[in-house]
C-alpha cells in the first residue's frame, strides 16, 4: 500500500506565512511504501437527532463508500496533539485473504462510543480492482473476494459481546 502524507500548517497563521509554510520541503507530500494485515475502514459519523417519527434513525452505508478511502484520490486529516496532516491511501498489492477492521468505536476524555452504522456489502465477489493503482491493474488477475466470516459486537462498549459467522460449506 502506498501512503501519501502531506503536513499542514496550523490554521491560525496568516495566510502568508501558510503559503510561505507550504514551500518548505517539510510540507512537502511524502510517499511511503507499507504492507498491511488488514484495512481500517472509518464509518461516517452518526446522526445525532431522531427523525419525525420520534425514531432514532440507523445510518446504513455501502462497503464501497467506506472503501473510497483506498483509491489514490481520497484525503482525509488526520490530527495529533501538535500537528495536522492530510493522507491518501492507494492499493500497491492485494493478498490472498482481506480482513476489513471497521472502525466503530472512539474514545473521548469522558467515555467510549459505538457507531451504530449498518455497513451494506455484498456476501461474493466484492472486486477492489478500482482500488488498486493502475500501473498494478494489469498483474492482478484476480481482484474479487468472498465473505467467509464476520465478527459482530453486541451491545455496549463497556459490556458487550461479540458474535462470530463462518461460512462453513
Amino acid at each position: 500500500m502506498r501512503i501519501f502524507t502531506k503536513k499542514l500548517p496550523h490554521p491560525d497563521l496568516p495566510a502568508e506565512e501558510k503559503a510561505q509554510l507550504l514551500q518548505n520541503s517539510e510540507y512537502q507530500e511524502m510517499m511511503v511504501e507499507s504492507t498491511f494485515m488488514y484495512l481500517t475502514l472509518d464509518l461516517p459519523t452518526a446522526p445525532l437527532y431522531k427523525d419525525e417519527k420520534e425514531q432514532l434513525i440507523i445510518p446504513q452505508v455501502p462497503l464501497f463508500s467506506i472503501l473510497a478511502k483506498f483509491n489514490g484520490a481520497t484525503e482525509k486529516e488526520y490530527k495529533t496533539y501538535k500537528e495536522n496532516f492530510l493522507k491518501r491511501f492507494q492499493l500497491t498489492k492485494l493478498p490472498p485473504y482481506l480482513i476489513f477492521c471497521i472502525k466503530r468505536f472512539t474514545k473521548n476524555n469522558f467515555f467510549v462510543e459505538k457507531n451504530p452504522t449498518i455497513v451494506n456489502f455484498p456476501i461474493t465477489n466484492v472486486d477492489l480492482r478500482e482500488y488498486l493503482s493502475e500501473e498494478v491493474q494489469a498483474a492482478h488477475t484476480n481482484t474479487t473476494y468472498d465473505l467467509i466470516a464476520n465478527i459482530v459486537h453486541d451491545g455496549k462498549p463497556s459490556e458487550g459481546s461479540y458474535r462470530i459467522h463462518v461460512l462453513h460449506h
